[in-house]
């Protein structure tokens, strides 16, 4: 595991500060978050309305996948996460799904070796991969895709870096529409964050042919990529 995923999942691995990151999601980053959730899964619709099975890599309290298999009810889901506090709240908020959800622990740098099955449709993620820096990002792209059946999308909700003059801009104006977490728990992030050409790059690196960011607010994008389809 690289050092920079090894001191991450040491964080989200300690149960109390896991409970108090959850506990300090705001309403409105709930709902600011819930439209890109949704927006991924009727662009996914687009091309591939039966999707057989659905990833969420560091998939958290199980939202994200929630979301996806709500929209697609003959779909199978794999939720995987670091931590096993959110196993427990995702196990609770994915319920409803019985067993058309599967659950193991494990580090999204190591897909394969978590137990990731290949031929996925759909493989999310989202919150998780700004702890990565490039190159682990962009291996996190590759082993992500080589997972992936073919016509098959890599879907990113995720925090950016933006440059020194946005990044001002964006901390004066997100508290006034709740994009922010003044109670969450703080824990260490390795500055600076990914970029979004380092998605972009890496999504093209690892083979999507059509990729785009389909939503962004603030330090947040809906990265998308779909692979070729044979």
């Amino acid at each position: 595991m690289p050092e920079m995923s090894r001191a991450a999942a040491a964080v989200w691995s300690d149960a109390d500060f896991v409970t108090a990151w959850l506990d300090a999601d705001p309403q409105g980053e709930r709902d600011l978050l819930a439209l890109p959730r949704l927006m991924a899964a009727r662009i996914v619709a687009e091309t591939t309305p039966q999707p057989q099975l659905i990833v969420d890599v560091a998939g958290g309290a199980g939202k994200f996948l929630g979301v996806m298999l709500d929209a697609f009810p003959a779909a199978r889901g794999v939720w995987l996460d670091a931590s096993p506090t959110m196993l427990d709240r995702a196990r609770i908020d994915l319920a409803r799904f019985g067993p058309r959800v599967s659950f193991t622990v494990g580090d999204m740098t190591e897909l394969r070796a978590a137990g990731v099955p290949g031929g996925a449709d759909v493989i999310v993620t989202s919150r998780a991969s700004h702890h990565l820096d490039r190159t682990e990002l962009h291996g996190f792209y590759r082993e992500a895709a080589g997972l992936t059946a073919p016509g098959g999308w890599l879907v990113n909700l995720d925090h950016i870096g933006p440059v020194e003059v946005w990044d001002t801009r964006y901390r004066s104006v997100r508290k006034q529409f709740g994009a922010y977490r003044p109670s969450a728990p703080s824990h260490h992030h390795n500055y600076p964050l990914p970029s979004v050409d380092d998605h972009l790059d890496g999504l093209r690196a690892a083979g999507a042919d059509e990729l785009d960011i389909a939503w962004k607010a603030f330090y947040t994008c809906l990265f998308m990529g779909r692979l070729p389809r044979g």
